[in-house]
């Protein structure tokens, strides 16, 4: 039963890969393409994760997914947070191979800081959600890489001085001894005369 079910799943994704107009309407995958369905809510899942701390205005979040199935699998991931302060610009689209896990890389863009919940889930190409919907809890601290960016630049600056500071200490204090030696060298002349 588990092949059959996953022969009928790879044959509703080739056929969803294909033109509208390319499947008759009495074809018999259609009969059987919410078995199919619900069988590959099994098998093509997206994977929990730990939560994820977002310290830039703009980055990648991962999302991993896996496929228990015999076969490659090309899905649409989508993201859509519950609140206001992150944005997802896009759909992403990725190759599951057979029998692996695959982490999406989905573009996000933080507007403000604060937790954010992830609300994922994937689909095929012609909108057949696979799997359940999972969250991932984000939190927010866009400002902490311009901070930490302020505090390298303070430590940068002040270790630079204080070189400079040091330098021009050992240049006076090297001059300084020069010319006590050359004074003492040209009266030890006169005393031994």
């Amino acid at each position: 039963m588990r092949r059959f079910l996953s022969l009928a799943l790879a044959a509703i994704l080739s056929f969803s890969l294909a033109p509208a107009n390319a499947l008759a309407p009495t074809s018999p995958t259609q009969t059987i393409s919410n078995d199919a369905r619900d069988a590959a809510g099994d098998e093509v899942y997206v994977v929990r994760g730990s939560d994820i701390n977002l310290v830039s205005r703009e980055s990648k979040v991962p999302v991993r997914i896996q496929n228990d199935f015999d076969a490659d699998v090309r899905l649409l991931v989508h993201v859509q947070p519950n609140n206001y302060r992150l944005v997802v610009p896009n759909v992403v689209e990725v190759v599951v191979p057979a029998l692996t896990e695959v982490t999406a890389q989905v573009p996000v863009k933080a507007i403000a800081n604060g937790p954010v919940g992830l609300q994922v889930w994937i689909t095929t190409f012609s909108g057949i959600p696979l799997g359940d919907t999972t969250t991932l809890q984000m939190q927010i601290n866009a400002d902490v890489e311009f901070a930490l960016l302020l505090g390298l630049a303070a430590i940068v600056v002040t270790l630079g001085s204080l070189g400079v500071v040091r330098t021009l200490r050992k240049r006076r204090t090297r001059e300084a001894s020069d010319t006590d030696e050359g004074a003492e060298a040209l009266l030890e002349p006169e005393a031994k005369a």
